[in-house]
């Protein structure tokens, strides 16, 4: 009688251990899979042969779009800058967050819990109201239409996301271990190079990621604060989103945008362990 009464649990719980994973499967491909198969044939489809609704598939694949894209438009140049703007966009997030998170992690500040919701306000505003009012700053300080106001503005979106990770790496750290370092002679910079930096480096990298995808996906700063100058993957793709909508154009540019982030994941993957990478991610 106990068995008999088991076996119908046990086989519930088998069937659940098969169906969360089938089902969030399910829905990573219907949400992310499914689009970005879709913008790849989009991106592949032979201008000879429209792709319409009485077809399923693409009646014939070519790589015309993307030939015409890399020859016909500034995309290149847009590639350079979007990197360039994206790494320098890292190293001063960085460079201007890791003080201020120090100070919130490991001291004891008056009023640190308010300075901590302070710091996520820029993430509330609407993204177009913030690069009106900050267009109209770096107009002031003679830096409209230069990399250096474009990257100023990609700080200003970044930093909230590198600041509250690196505030929690820095809370989190155990006291006991950097007592003993100090207890055992180390100084400073030892105790800098062999505690704090390793331990940190997972926020830094998650940081760092959050910073890069923000950066290469800005448009509205971007194109407000850079324009007509500056050009980066995201300006081009919103040139076939407009009134004439260009869905294969659009697939071809929505691809080089994504890609790299795919790849930065995968990498950063290959270099760090993946609990240290997930508890870092966590802390948002």
């Amino acid at each position: 009688m106990n068995h008999n009464t088991l076996r119908p649990k046990s086989t519930t719980r088998r069937m659940l251990r098969f169906l969360l994973p089938a089902s969030l499967a399910i829905l990573f491909f219907m949400w992310i899979g499914l689009p970005m198969l879709i913008a790849f044939l989009w991106s592949l489809v032979d201008p000879a042969y429209p792709w319409s609704y009485q077809h399923l598939w693409p009646q014939s694949l070519s790589f015309h779009h993307w030939i015409r894209i890399f020859t016909g438009t500034n995309i290149v140049t847009a590639i350079g800058n979007s990197f360039m703007i994206a790494g320098i966009t890292i190293i001063t997030t960085a460079v201007l967050s890791l003080p201020t998170a120090y100070a919130l992690g490991r001291r004891k500040i008056k009023g640190k819990e308010t300075f901590k919701i302070l710091m996520l306000f820029p993430m509330m505003f609407p993204g177009m109201a913030m690069a009106l009012f900050m267009g109209r700053l770096i107009f002031t300080w003679g830096f409209s239409s230069t990399y250096t106001g474009v990257i100023m503005a990609h700080t200003l979106i970044a930093i909230p996301f590198m600041l509250r990770i690196l505030t929690v790496s820095f809370e989190v750290m155990p006291q006991e271990l950097i007592d003993a370092a100090q207890n055992l002679g180390a100084n400073r910079w030892t105790t800098l190079w062999e505690i704090y930096v390793p331990m940190i480096l997972p926020g830094i990298t998650a940081g760092a990621i959050f910073a890069f995808v923000t950066s290469m996906e800005e448009f509205v700063m971007t194109f407000i604060i850079g324009a007509p100058r500056i050009i980066t993957i995201p300006t081009i793709l919103f040139s076939y989103l407009g009134f004439n909508f260009m869905r294969t154009g659009a697939s071809v540019v929505s691809l080089i945008l994504v890609i790299p982030n795919v790849v930065l994941l995968l990498v950063t993957e290959r270099f760090i362990k993946t609990e240290y990478m997930g508890a870092a991610l966590g802390k948002m």
